[in-house]
């Protein structure tokens, strides 16, 4: 009796009212990436706050709210998620001292988060008057929202829940902006739902039937945008292909006149899109392909100073600000006649671009095929007869052409870079494509090749026809060539980045053209008196813009009119990497000379602290 008695006290003691809540059920919002949505009932008490307990894996977080959702991220999918939601409101105790009044409803969750539910399909109505959707639930929330969620904030506000796949809408004019559907499922004391559809705009455009009319145009270098006419669909997907399947990049509420953006494209790199009308049933009505080859610029690529050079403040006069030695890996940010815009290490300046080389597959895009065997398995070889310690092996200098990533590492001499582009041009319209085996060759590799090649030279070998000779008489045919013929003793036109090993391939997949021997065969097979009609094709675009070859080589060429123009004598004498700083349009980002992005870290790089996110992208 005594207790019940305090109990009324306390109820009705000033301020002691405990808040209360408005009808509803907890709902559980899945976004998937460990992103997650609450929303619950709101409070029937004036002032009233809603204390939030949530508990996931190692995480543990309290807090109050003022509105009756919230936003969570970074939650570890596969790990049990224990929320707690319950009213307080300021009251005072039997004495007068302010303390904290609880609901008696506390809304718990307990549930293990998924990562495979879906987003149902949306759309209104033609008529405008209803909000129709499919998908697998056992109910739907619906939602008003304005299309995109404030940082931090949820996306929209719970305006009904039903079991059917429609809702209908008011009349237009009441301010209702837009709506997603989550599908739902009940769990014991609370509602668990997927990701949301695609915002839908009741009343909108009367869309006609007909055609796509899918264009794509570039806007600038290695800018485009795709556009097409609005037609009526439930919603259109843009698709790109990966060269084995398309995969959906967007997907676009229609209206009268669409247009995506697809972002920046790799220079010179060959694009393919798709633009599919998709029905409310999840079928394609329409579609249209188009494709697109980037236009070529040095923006963003990697460039290596084939010699120490000097960072101006600008193009080539002001201020000296800094000396860029040789063999350092540059990101372009800017060209200016023959200056290329770069940071090293805290200065932004201009060097001199007609003593860069620049990455090949990075500039030259999809316009040409690379396979730097040395960087895997060389393939030097005395017409079949393998060399020791040579054929087969990652060649000195060569240990980083190979990025984590899978892409190869092709330094040669920028002005070079811009003659062979029109070769690969010439060659392409012909049906073909230059695949590179070799371009800059530092000058530890070539003395690598000779000095062994050197020391091997007597081992037995075996010529065609089974007769047993020599590694040297089988490459110099009896004195016709020397050893001097197929690997320079000391400096090369490789180790100027002037000189290129390339082959042709056909442009549709159909493989390397046939020559007179394999690429790198070290002996007189490879002689170009001995060149058949595909390698007097290959000589022919490559001689056709200023390129030399050598007799002893039907792979080889060079670049010596260049040489000559720019009054190079400079070599390297190390090999390159990837390693330093490169950025996009997105931010600045460190590579590790395997190529690899340092990702969720702290790291100092010349004696500044940087943050690294999870794409690599820094902040100082």
């Amino acid at each position: 009796m005594l207790l019940a008695l305090l109990l009324a006290a306390v109820l009705l003691a000033p301020g002691g009212g405990r808040p209360g809540f408005e009808r509803g059920d907890l709902l559980v919002c899945v976004n998937g990436g460990g992103d997650l949505e609450l929303y619950w009932p709101g409070t029937t008490s004036p002032g009233a706050l809603y204390h939030l307990e949530v508990t996931c894996g190692g995480l543990h977080e309290e807090r109050y709210c003022s509105r009756p959702a919230a936003r969570l991220s970074g939650l570890p999918e596969g790990e049990e998620l224990q929320v707690r939601v319950w009213a307080a409101a300021d009251g005072k105790d039997l004495f007068g001292r302010p303390r904290e009044v609880r609901s008696w409803k506390t809304f718990r969750a307990g549930v293990v988060l998924p990562g495979d539910l879906e987003a149902p399909e949306a759309a209104a109505s033609p008529e405008g008057g209803a909000l129709r959707w499919t998908g697998e639930g056992e109910l739907y929330q619906v939602f008003r929202t304005d299309g995109a969620a404030s940082p931090g904030g949820v996306s929209g506000v719970p305006v009904a829940s039903t079991a059917e796949s429609g809702l209908p809408l008011p009349p237009e004019g009441e301010g209702l902006g837009q709506f997603i559907v989550r599908a739902g499922w009940k769990k014991r004391g609370f509602i668990l739902c997927g990701p949301a559809s695609l915002p839908v705009e009741p009343g909108g455009p009367d869309l006609p039937g007909g055609r796509l009319s899918l264009t794509c145009r570039e806007t600038a270098p290695c800018l485009c945008v795709l556009e097409w006419e609005g037609t009526r669909c439930h919603h259109f997907e843009v698709q790109r292909w990966t060269g084995e399947a398309w995969r959906t990049a967007a997907r676009l509420t229609p209206e009268a006149h669409m247009r995506y953006d697809p972002g920046r494209l790799g220079s010179g790199s060959y694009n393919r899109f798709r633009v599919a009308a998709v029905g409310a049933d999840g079928g394609e009505e329409q579609a249209e392909e188009t494709e697109l080859y980037a236009s070529v610029s040095p923006l963003y690529s990697t460039v290596w100073p084939i010699q120490d050079l000097t960072l101006y403040e600008d193009p080539g006069k002001g201020e000296r600000l800094a000396s860029v030695p040789g063999g350092a890996a540059l990101c372009v940010l800017a060209e200016e006649g023959d200056w290329f815009r770069v940071c090293w290490r805290s200065d932004y300046g201009w060097v001199d671009s007609r003593f860069c080389m620049i990455n090949l597959p990075e500039y030259t895009g999809d316009h040409c095929a690379y396979e730097i065997a040395n960087g895997e398995r060389s393939l030097f070889a005395a017409h079949n007869a393998p060399i020791p310690q040579i054929t087969g092996q990652v060649i000195k200098g060569f240990e980083h052409v190979r990025t984590a990533e899978g892409e190869f590492l092709a330094p040669y001499l920028y002005p070079c870079a811009q003659k062979l582009l029109s070769a690969a041009l010439a060659a392409q319209a012909d049906g073909y494509r230059l695949k590179i085996y070799e371009a800059f060759r530092p000058q530890e590799a070539t003395r690598f090749l000779y000095d062994t090649a050197e020391a091997r030279k007597n081992d037995p070998a075996a010529t065609e026809d089974g007769r047993q000779t020599t590694l040297l008489k089988l490459m110099t045919d009896n004195g016709r060539f020397s050893l001097g013929s197929f690997l320079a003793r000391s400096i090369s036109a490789h180790n100027r980045g002037i000189a290129l090993d390339l082959t042709l391939e056909r442009a549709d997949g159909g493989g390397e053209l046939e020559m007179q021997s394999a690429m790198h065969d070290l002996s007189w097979y490879a002689a170009t008196d001995r060149s058949n009609l595909n390698a007097k094709l290959l000589a022919g675009y490559m001689t056709g813009v200023g390129m030399k070859g050598l007799s002893s080589e039907w792979w080889h060429f060079q670049d010596d009119e260049t040489r000559a123009a720019i009054g190079l004598n400079a070599s390297l004498y190390g090999g390159v990497s990837a390693e330093g700083w490169t950025q996009d349009d997105a931010g600045w980002r460190y590579r590790g000379a395997d190529g690899s992005y340092v990702r969720d870290a702290v790291r100092t790089v010349d004696g500044r602290t940087y943050i690294f996110d999870k794409d690599g992208y820094a902040a100082a």
